[in-house]
C-alpha cells in the first residue's frame, strides 16, 4: 500500500478544507488535501454564495465581529485569488437586504436586531431598518411586492461565485506547491509517535498535523482523534431562473442575481435527513417568496433546481477545536465556509502552525454543548 507523507495532512476538499489548504501552501507548508470525492461536493456545489454578516452572531456576540472581519478581509482575499489563478469570483460587496413581508415580520425583525445591538461588545450592530419607501428608493430598477412592508440592510453584505471560489482556491493550493488526493474515503486514523497515520482504501497517509474539514463526516472522524463536533444535515433547495437583465445589484438572504443575470432563489430549511432530492411544494414556496418580494420573477422561466445539505452545529455557530488528548489535530466546521473563507486561509493557519489563537477564540469550542447530567 503506497506511503504518502507530509506536514499538515486536510481531511475534506469543500470550500473550508480547501481555504486551510491554500493559506498553508502559501506559507510553503507541505500540505496534502484529501476527500472521497472530486470538486462535486455536496455543500460546496450546492451553496447559495452569500458573503454575510447580518443576523449571525445572534446570542454569540464574538461570532458577530467574527463575520464582519471576514466580510473586510474578503476584498484583499478575493483580489490576491484572482490574480494568482486568473479566475474571477464576482465578489459584490454592495450591502444586503434582510426583506419583510407583513407588519409583524418587519416588528420581529426590528426586535432581534435590536437584541443584537444590546449584546454586542460596543453596544452597536451595523444594520438598520429600513421602511418601505427607503427600501424602494434603493431598488430603482425594481418594483418591490404589495406585501413587502420594509426590511433590515447591513453595509458589509454581499456574494460571490462559490464554484468559481472553490475552483480558485484549488489551484491556487495546486500552484503553491499542495496535492488533493480525491477519491479516498478514510477508513481509520490513528497515532503513530508523533505523526497522524491516514488509511483508506488505497493508500496510506501520514502527517505531523492534521485537520479534518470534513463536513457531515467530521463527527465520525473527530472520535478517532479524542474530539466531539456534533453536527447535522439540513437540506436546502434553490432555484434558478433564465437570464435576464440586471436589475438587482445587491442580495437579500433569499434572492440574488448573478453575474450572467440569472437570479438564484432559496433556500429552504428541511430536515430530512441525506436526502438531497428536490420537492414540488418547497420549490412552490420559494418561488411563491421570491414574486412576493420581486414581481418582476414571475416572469421569468425556472431552468435549474437543485438540493443541497448544509453542515450544522447544534447552535449553527462554527467550531473550531484543537484535540487535546492527541495535540497537532484540529477540527473545523461552520455552515459559512464562503463567508468565513479569508479568514480560515489567514487566521487558521496561525492557529494550526504557531498555537496563535485570535481573540475570543475559546467560544468557538465545543464544549458549549456539553450539558451537565443531572443529579
Amino acid at each position: 500500500m503506497p506511503h504518502e507523507h507530509s506536514d499538515v495532512l486536510i481531511i475534506g476538499g469543500g470550500v473550508i478544507g480547501a481555504s486551510l489548504a491554500y493559506g498553508l501552501s502559501k506559507r510553503k507548508v507541505r500540505t496534502l488535501l484529501l476527500d472521497r470525492e472530486d470538486l462535486r461536493l455536496t455543500a460546496s456545489r450546492g451553496n447559495f454564495g452569500l458573503v454575510w454578516v447580518q443576523g449571525k452572531g445572534y446570542g454569540m456576540p464574538r461570532y458577530a465581529e467574527w463575520s464582519v472581519e471576514a466580510t473586510q478581509r474578503w476584498p484583499a482575499f478575493s483580489e490576491e485569488l484572482e490574480a494568482e489563478t486568473g479566475i474571477r469570483m464576482h465578489y459584490h460587496r454592495t450591502g444586503g437586504f434582510e426583506v419583510c413581508l407583513g407588519e409583524e415580520e418587519l416588528e420581529r425583525r426590528a426586535v432581534m436586531l435590536k437584541q443584537m445591538e444590546e449584546q454586542s461588545f460596543t453596544g452597536t450592530y451595523d444594520c438598520e431598518m429600513l421602511t418601505r419607501d427607503e427600501m424602494q428608493q434603493m431598488l430603482p430598477d425594481l418594483t418591490l411586492g404589495p406585501k413587502v412592508s420594509g426590511g433590515s440592510f447591513c453595509p458589509h453584505d454581499g456574494f460571490a461565485n462559490p464554484l468559481h471560489l472553490l475552483k480558485a482556491l484549488h489551484q491556487g493550493f495546486h500552484q503553491h506547491g499542495g496535492a488533493f488526493h480525491p477519491g479516498h474515503t478514510v477508513q481509520e486514523i490513528t497515532r503513530e509517535g508523533e505523526a497522524f497515520e491516514v488509511r483508506t482504501e488505497t493508500h496510506t497517509f501520514r502527517a505531523r498535523k492534521l485537520i479534518l474539514a470534513s463536513g457531515l463526516a467530521t463527527t465520525r472522524l473527530a472520535e478517532w482523534v479524542g474530539m466531539t463536533v456534533p453536527v447535522r444535515p439540513e437540506r436546502g433547495q434553490v432555484l434558478v431562473t433564465e437570464r435576464t437583465r440586471h436589475v438587482f445589484p445587491y442580495a437579500t438572504g433569499r434572492i440574488r442575481q448573478n453575474a450572467d443575470g440569472s437570479f438564484m432563489l432559496g433556500a429552504s430549511h428541511e430536515d430530512v435527513g441525506y436526502d438531497l432530492s428536490t420537492t414540488r411544494e418547497i420549490m412552490q414556496e420559494i418561488a411563491t417568496h421570491a414574486i412576493e418580494v420581486f414581481p418582476l420573477v414571475k416572469d421569468l422561466q425556472l431552468i435549474r433546481s437543485w438540493g443541497a445539505l448544509r453542515v450544522l452545529t447544534p447552535d449553527q455557530k462554527p467550531v473550531y477545536v484543537a484535540s487535546e488528548s492527541c495535540p497537532g489535530a484540529y477540527a473545523v466546521t461552520s455552515h459559512s465556509g464562503v463567508s468565513l473563507a479569508s479568514l480560515h486561509s489567514s487566521y487558521l493557519v496561525d492557529w494550526v502552525l504557531e498555537g496563535e489563537e485570535p481573540r475570543g477564540f475559546d467560544v468557538f469550542h465545543p464544549r458549549r454543548f456539553d450539558v451537565p447530567k443531572a443529579a
